[in-house]
């Protein structure tokens, strides 16, 4: 039966020949790859889109003085949980809670400077469950209680309650 057509028989065999042949070189090259330090693992690190990125930034901030968990942020990025995180990892170089704990920080100085709040108040606002945590976390990251600090970073015109 394939007799009659023996010259596209040969095209067709020659054809897949080459394609499982290239298809085993991109298989050597992958096995090579992963032997020289994970270079190719390294390359493969997508991260998150930039549209990704905005939402996930955005969820944050909107929700900084709430409980934010991380499949609600893979539900933003619409993406499964798992890949987030390492996706959120590969985009921001650090995992999500980090990431979180420092726009917490970064809010709470906005706050210390700009405003007369009271600190436990600031607290909430932040997302800390009280104002101990807060304090807690503060000196471990600024070096120095929130009060202090405040005293030291005010913005002129802000007068703080005594």
């Amino acid at each position: 039966m394939l007799a009659p057509d023996r010259q596209s028989v040969e095209h067709c065999l020659s054809l897949a020949l080459a394609r499982l042949q290239r298809a085993g070189g991109e298989h050597r090259h992958d096995r090579d790859a992963s032997d020289d330090g994970g270079q190719k693992a390294e390359l493969a690190k997508a991260g998150l889109a930039a549209w990704q990125v905005r939402r996930v930034t955005a969820y944050i901030d909107a929700h900084l003085a709430s409980s934010i968990r991380n499949r609600d942020l893979a539900a933003a990025a619409k993406l499964s949980c798992g890949y987030f995180c390492q996706a959120f990892k590969d985009s921001f170089g650090c995992p999500p809670h980090s990431y979180i704990v420092r726009r917490r920080m970064e809010r709470a100085k906005e706050l210390l400077e700009t405003t007369t709040t009271p600190l436990s108040q600031i607290a909430l606002d932040c997302g800390f469950s009280d104002q101990s945590h807060f304090s807690r976390i503060f000196r471990r990251v600024a070096g120095e209680a929130p009060r202090l600090w405040r005293h030291k970073h005010r913005i002129d015109g802000v007068s703080e309650e005594q």
